[in-house]
């Protein structure tokens, strides 16, 4: 009973200390699991639309850096592509300094393919068509209710929504329920005054923030089954 007792502790304490991956890969983006900002991209470009008469909001971007890593794709280019973003009150538009709009519904999808944008910093660069590919990387919709807000300056327009993911090839390693309410990312936004052309056609940045599932590396799992198995021989030898 003594040797069962130790081995099934044994067992315990490999599992507790398995490690994970050094770095995960999916369609060429690489990130850290183990990094202190894990899960964590940037952009310093967005591209972002408000329809004058719904105040729908829609937009596009380019992610430029991986848990502060700009090399994280590697001959590839990490997009998004969001919409449906709609106001709480019908045609609302962001108004005057400390005021702020409630946003429902929406999405927002991540797209992983070759360099299609030369220079990712450029605004003027971002397209409909060069931010999407046919590889959807990441699939999300807006959990809760987006904020839209006018700091105290009248200078900034922010946004704060959280995501649950839905498809997408990097689903598995995304879906985590880590954030506020059990939602699995925290998307925030920044639009400095003046707002490109207009209200219709802006410049911003943005991030996004969340947590990767742990795998545990194949050699901490090779060494919790031989502890199993050392646990299977030590029961067959206390049978006898």
């Amino acid at each position: 009973m003594k040797q069962l007792k130790n081995a099934l502790a044994a067992v315990a304490l490999l599992a507790g200390v398995a490690t994970t991956a050094q770095a995960y890969t999916v369609d060429g983006v690489t990130w850290d699991p183990n990094a202190g900002t894990d899960f964590t991209s940037q952009s310093v470009n967005i591209r972002q639309f408000i329809d004058a008469t719904t105040g729908v909001v829609s937009g596009f971007g380019v992610i430029t850096a991986m848990n502060g890593n700009a090399n994280f794709c590697n001959n590839c280019q990490l997009t998004f592509q969001f919409g449906g973003l709609t106001p709480s009150v019908a045609g609302a538009l962001p108004g005057g300094a400390g005021t702020s709009i409630i946003y429902s519904g929406g999405w927002v999808n991540f797209y992983a393919g070759a360099v299609r944008i030369a220079n990712p910093f450029d605004y003027s660069q971002l397209t409909a068509a060069n931010t999407m590919t046919n590889t959807l990387w990441l699939g999300t919709t807006m959990a809760n209710d987006f904020v839209g807000s006018v700091d105290a300056s009248g200078q900034v327009l922010s946004g704060l929504g959280f995501l649950n993911v839905t498809g997408g090839n990097a689903a598995s390693y995304l879906n985590t329920n880590t954030q506020a309410n059990g939602t699995d990312l925290r998307f925030t936004s920044s639009f400095t005054f003046p707002w490109g052309p207009s209200l219709n056609d802006m410049s911003g940045t943005g991030n996004l923030f969340g947590k990767s599932v742990k795998i545990p590396e194949p050699a901490s799992l090779a060494l919790v089954g031989l502890a199993l198995v050392g646990l299977g021989l030590s029961r067959r030898k206390a049978a006898k």
